[in-house]
């Protein structure tokens, strides 16, 4: 190759200029939309007020204090006594039952000592359950509200009057266990009459027990106590 003539420097490629830098975008001048959620199955439904929720009330309470059975003999007052009280959760109590107890049968204490000393012990048993403050169903005997003073204790209690008649007990009755109405059947109806008045004067409700079945007069008995109020003095 022949050398380039003197004076004259080999020709070089020009260098590329650098390119300018660009401009850094600016804020956007429009609002961003972004995507929206697909609608719900609901959308489109109108929206239901909301509902505020109620308080429930309690159950009304049970009395605040005995709730007290009494009638004829034989009317079921320890039987239903019994069932009232597995109803609304208390302990049941009859006052017959803790004189026997405590004095033997009542057929011999009567012989032995009388009616009179009967009546006595029996006001006293029933005066000292009354006084108890744990709520309680508490069966009388059937002569029981012969006793003023019982009667008189009994007017700051609730008291159920059990009624049935004389053919309904001769008919369920246990005879045998039941020396008057075995040696005289008539006897249960003069009594009742005799001693009505004064089952009525300490009464608050009174029941049937010949037309319903227990289960059904237990139900009764239980919603009437759980509502009953007694005023007192």
């Amino acid at each position: 190759m022949p050398a380039p003539p003197p004076g004259d420097s080999p020709r070089r490629s020009p260098t590329p200029s650098p390119a300018p830098p660009q401009p850094k975008p600016g804020p956007p001048t429009t609002p961003i939309s972004l995507p929206k959620p697909a609608p719900s199955a609901e959308a489109g439904k109108p929206s239901r007020p909301k509902r505020r929720r109620r308080r429930r009330r309690r159950g009304p309470r049970l009395p605040d204090r005995t709730i007290v059975f009494v009638g004829p003999m034989a009317a079921g007052k320890t039987s239903l006594g019994k069932r009232v009280a597995r109803e609304l959760g208390i302990p049941f109590v009859d006052s017959d039952a803790i004189i026997v107890r405590k004095h033997g049968p009542i057929t011999a204490f009567f012989e032995r000592h009388g009616e009179a000393e009967f009546r006595r012990i029996e006001a006293e048993v029933i005066a000292a359950e009354l006084a108890n403050s744990e709520v309680r169903i508490l069966a009388l005997g059937g002569g029981a509200v012969i006793t003023e003073s019982t009667r008189k204790l009994l007017a700051g209690h609730p008291v159920v009057l059990l009624l049935t008649t004389q053919e309904a007990v001769m008919r369920t009755a246990n005879i045998a266990r039941r020396p008057l109405l075995r040696d005289d059947p008539n006897a249960w109806g003069r009594i009742f009459e005799e001693r009505r008045p004064l089952y009525e004067e300490v009464a608050d409700v009174s029941y049937r027990t010949d037309r319903a079945s227990k289960e059904q007069l237990a139900r009764r008995v239980a919603q009437w106590a759980r509502s009953f109020r007694k005023d007192t003095v």
